[in-house]
């Protein structure tokens, strides 16, 4: 609010100031400019000045005064801009362009004299002493004999006192003050110049380039080439053009070598080998000038280029300054070109690296805006590897400085969840189209990558992103929550610096690199993953969210779930056709947990197929019907960030499961003999046989799950969501705890088969009890029709019939049902379907036990263990006949 009010106020003095428009004399104008200004200036995407172009110009401007020899000037615009770089601000740049498009021909029109304007004038300014108030004062300003010209020639004293000139000329000269007698004597540079050059200095220039056009001629007839001396003096000047990239006489436009110049003191073969290691300077120099030469849009880059271009200048001047040393005429001095090479090669040192990074860079095309930056990192740390330090600390310097611009989307990400827009060189991006806020977090933004399928970012960086990534995404969901309030000044960007000069050679540059971004990263990190952890579990509850998905889906709370189970299972008992309907299942189960869950954010369906299955088949087997049965329950949408889709797919596999195993204990418990009037036979020993192995299957799998796989997940995954620094970290923490519940509960992929086998066995569960229901509705038909005639009495009851135990008074609720439906097989004897189903029984435990410790065996995940141990607990109870 503040920045806004402070924009408002500027904005209505701006347009007070241009239009002459005030509210009071024009209050609609006034109220319409202002609002198109506010916009404009709100809505802008226009770049930041470019500073460096801008201190280009001016330290153009100085260059050209001094060319013009306005010297004055010069020097007046060079102390201002060093005495600004010592107060400026970010907004120094935008200030100095504006002038500079202000200013007009400032070559032509400036005047030294201006600048005394810009003082602020004496409060009692004291009169200036002239001249001519002097001469008033003293009484001789009409004395005009005073100025005459005394002759002390050889005239007589009686002679006449003759002078040459006009006696009156002083008498007319009013101007005696003292800028009037300096602006006569004062010169201007044309007035020292001469229109005719002597003819021996004229004589003497052209004999010192003579060389330049002299061939060299045949000394004798075997062709032995003459070559064209040269002194020390004049190879230094070429050498010193040559590395200043201007033309000269060593060394052509195309870079090929003249070797037909000779030095007159030195033999060829060293003035050669000299001539060729400047050369490849020289080559090097002109990677560098070219490169800075080229256009480039992406601001990285441009900084990059500017870099280079400063460190150029910086050489260029020191050739400068060697320059006028040779040519100082003041002092002796000894000209060799050994001592020229040896004193530039400090400089040329640092340069080559840099030169080979170009090259790099050039011959790597299609490469990403950011691989100069991985190309300067490899090269410090192979240059610190050779022990070159000079080297060395020139390519981290300038790593660090191009590092601090590829930092600022990096800094405004973490600081304010905010992305520039189409930025080339960040490795985050933003989905064009707005997500639903529980997707915020996985959908809204994405890492970058290439088409190699690599991170979009550099190399060194690439093990910091995730959390980069991470904080950023924080902040866009505190900002959702209104729970982020954005800092109001950046920190300097110092920050990012590191003074190589300080830095020991012993510390390896990926280290030293690590230490500033690490402590960088501790500066924008800002708390803002610690500040949403909180608010997540503190404000929304979320704990109480994931405990309500633990008794809905794992059945932490038995008897809830055994309430709904049950009324489930009653309406496929009675072979009710709309047990599927959504409406019955939902009210159900939430009765079953009512006063847990809020009522309205429960919901259960099935899928469409299952209202096309037969009642007979869903009551017949756990593969039908069952696995159709969904269980919604609606989160709020911050902790469905760490509830993913796929976490809840696990969910509801986890669920099914159970459910098939609550059917099958179900079947085998709720139905019991009501009477023993049944004699003694060898099916009842294989029954009741089969009957104790299947309960021992049944209550064995649902102990493992419960004591060795829910059980222990759910502490661990607990622990570790209150230990998770992040949401990155609890997403992660909670899609592995549900990929664990699968894998160690047999229903991964890998475990298919197992998961088949362990549902055959539940699915003769049934079978099972099926045919037992079978075999005593015939046994009670032939009891009723022996009693018949003797006793009328008893035909109403079926002595062996099987009802539910919580229905004992109801004894025809099966028999009121077709009894067609519960038959299985009316060709096989109920001995056969016996002895059938503990065979069968016998094959799928051995599979099962043999496949989980096969599988055991070759699997080195967590879950093989117990894989083993639940191979060990079936095979306990399936021993004997």
């Amino acid at each position: 609010m503040a920045f806004a009010a402070q924009l408002g106020s500027l904005t209505d003095e701006l347009v007070e100031v241009i239009t002459s428009t005030t509210t009071q004399t024009n209050h609609a104008r006034f109220g319409a400019l202002r609002e198109t200004s506010l916009r404009n200036l709100r809505q802008h995407n226009f770049l930041r000045t470019n500073q460096y172009e801008v201190y280009s110009a001016l330290d153009g401007y100085e260059e050209r005064f001094r060319v013009l020899n306005r010297d004055g000037l010069a020097d007046a615009l060079r102390d201002r801009l060093d005495a600004l770089a010592l107060c400026s601000n970010k907004w120094t740049p935008d200030v100095l362009d504006l002038l500079l498009k202000l200013a007009d021909q400032p070559v032509q029109k400036s005047n030294l004299d201006d600048l005394s304007q810009l003082k602020r004038p004496d409060e009692n300014p004291e009169p200036s002493l002239k001249w001519g108030d002097i001469a008033k004062e003293d009484g001789w300003d009409k004395d005009g004999d005073l100025w005459q010209n005394a002759d002390f020639g050889g005239y007589s004293s009686d002679g006449d006192y003759v002078d040459d000139y006009e006696t009156d000329a002083s008498a007319r000269s009013v101007d005696t003050s003292l800028s009037s007698i300096e602006a006569r004597y004062r010169k201007r540079p044309a007035d020292y110049s001469e229109s005719v050059q002597s003819p021996l200095d004229l004589d003497e220039i052209r004999k010192s380039q003579a060389w330049r056009r002299k061939k060299p001629g045949i000394v004798n007839s075997t062709t032995r080439s003459q070559k064209v001396p040269i002194t020390e003096i004049q190879a230094i000047r070429e050498i010193l053009f040559m590395l200043g990239g201007l033309d000269n006489g060593l060394v052509d436009r195309q870079g090929k070598l003249s070797l037909d110049i000779q030095l007159t003191h030195a033999s060829g073969q060293i003035f050669r080998s000299l001539l060729i290691s400047t050369n490849d300077a020289r080559r090097r120099l002109s990677i560098l000038r070219q490169y800075v030469k080229q256009q480039q849009e992406i601001p990285l880059l441009q900084v990059f280029q500017a870099a280079i271009e400063s460190r150029l200048r910086s050489f260029d001047n020191t050739l400068a300054d060697m320059q006028a040393h040779y040519t100082n005429v003041d002092q002796n001095l000894v000209v060799s070109v050994m001592k020229l090479l040896n004193d530039l090669d400090p400089h040329l040192s640092p340069l080559r690296p840099l030169a080979e990074t170009i090259e790099q860079l050039e011959r790597s095309k299609n490469s990403q805006p950011f691989h100069f930056l991985e190309l300067l990192f490899d090269s410090a740390q192979a240059l610190q590897l050779e022990g070159d330090e000079v080297a060395y600390r020139f390519i981290g310097h300038l790593f660090f400085q191009c590092f601090a611009i590829y930092l600022r989307p990096i800094r405004r990400w973490m600081q304010s969840g905010e992305l520039t827009d189409n930025d080339k060189t960040f490795f985050i991006s933003r989905s064009p189209f707005d997500v639903p806020r529980s997707q915020v977090w996985t959908d809204q933004f994405k890492l970058k990558r290439t088409s190699q399928g690599s991170l979009f970012a550099p190399r060194f960086l690439q093990p910091a992103a995730s959390r980069i990534f991470t904080t950023g995404k924080s902040v866009v969901v505190l900002k959702l929550l209104g729970k982020h309030w954005p800092i109001q000044e950046e920190e300097p960007e110092y920050a990012t610096q590191v003074d190589m000069n300080t830095v020991t050679d012993l510390v390896p540059f990926a280290e030293v690199f690590k230490d500033m971004f690490d402590q960088w990263m501790q500066r924008k990190h800002h708390a803002a993953s610690a500040t949403l952890k909180r608010t997540l579990f503190e404000t929304y509850n979320f704990w109480s969210d994931l405990n309500i998905l633990h008794h809905i889906y794992l059945m932490t709370d038995g008897s809830r779930s055994e309430q709904f189970l049950n009324a489930v299972f009653n309406n496929i008992d009675l072979f009710n056709e709309d047990w599927h309907d959504r409406f019955n299942l939902t009210e159900m189960a939430r009765e079953a947990f009512d006063g847990l869950i809020e009522s309205h954010r429960l919901h259960v369906n099935t899928s469409l197929n299952s209202s096309a299955s037969d009642i007979r088949n869903v009551r017949r087997t756990v593969r039908e019907g069952l696995p159709s049965i969904r269980i919604t329950y609606r989160l709020p949408w911050l902790t469905r960030i760490v509830v993913t889709d796929e976490s809840l797919d696990h969910y509801q596999l986890i669920f099914t499961f159970l459910l098939q195993l609550r059917r099958a204990s179900k079947v085998l418990t709720t139905y019991r003999i009501i009477s023993d009037v049944l004699t003694y036979r060898a099916e009842q020993e294989m029954f009741y046989g089969l009957r104790s192995k299947l309960l021992w299957f049944c209550n064995t799998l649902q102990s493992y799950l419960s004591t060795l796989v829910l059980g222990p997940l759910v502490e661990s995954f607990q622990e570790q969501m209150r230990q998770a620094e992040d949401i990155d970290e609890m997403l992660t923490s909670h899609s592995t705890f549900t990929k664990q519940l699968i894998d160690q509960a047999c229903l991964g992929g890998k475990l298919d088969p197992i998961r088949q086998g362990i549902l055959d066995v539940f699915d003769l569960a049934i079978k099972l009890q099926d045919a037992r229901h079978t075999e005593s509705e015939r046994e009670a038909n032939e009891f009723q029709e022996l009693s018949r005639l003797s006793v009328m009495s008893s035909s109403r009851r079926e002595p062996s019939r099987y009802i539910q135990a919580s229905e004992e008074e109801d004894e025809t609720f099966l028999g009121e049902q077709d009894k067609g439906l519960t038959l299985q097989n009316t060709e096989a004897t109920y001995g056969q379907v016996l002895g059938e189903s503990r065979s069968a029984l016998d094959r799928h435990l051995k599979f099962i036990c043999g496949g989980l410790r096969g599988v055991a065996r070759a699997s080195g995940s967590e879950a093989a263990s117990k894989w083993d141990i639940l191979a060990e607990m079936l095979e306990v109870g399936i021993r004997g006949p």
